[in-house]
């Protein structure tokens, strides 16, 4: 068994006072709404620049250019569904209007 001094054991516990005062200071930092908020949003922003990254890479070749034949083929859809419920809208007007111009007609 070793045996300290007092003035050992004095410095230890100054030691760990200061690393129990910082590690105190450190927890009330962080636990601050606008350190929180912060790091919430900085979250947030690298999710969004990963899940972005990662949706463009699927349209991007081996050198970082664009794979046009995937895009063009993502517009293709897109157009034709923009199209079709145009159509299903003009089909859903057109009834409309023929059932209130025969309400109209049968007043």
């Amino acid at each position: 068994m070793s045996t300290r001094t007092v003035d050992e054991i004095r410095v230890d516990l100054a030691a760990n006072r200061a690393k129990l005062a910082n590690a105190t200071s450190e927890a009330v930092e962080a636990m601050k709404p606008q350190n929180i908020a912060r790091e919430s949003a900085e979250q947030v922003k690298q999710f969004a620049k990963t899940e972005f990254e990662a949706a463009t890479s699927q349209f991007k070749d081996e050198h970082g250019g664009w794979r046009t034949d995937r895009l063009l083929m993502i517009g293709g859809a897109v157009l034709g569904a923009v199209v079709f419920f145009m159509a299903v809208s003009s089909v859903a007007n057109r009834r409309t209007l023929a059932t209130q111009t025969r309400r109209a007609l049968e007043r």
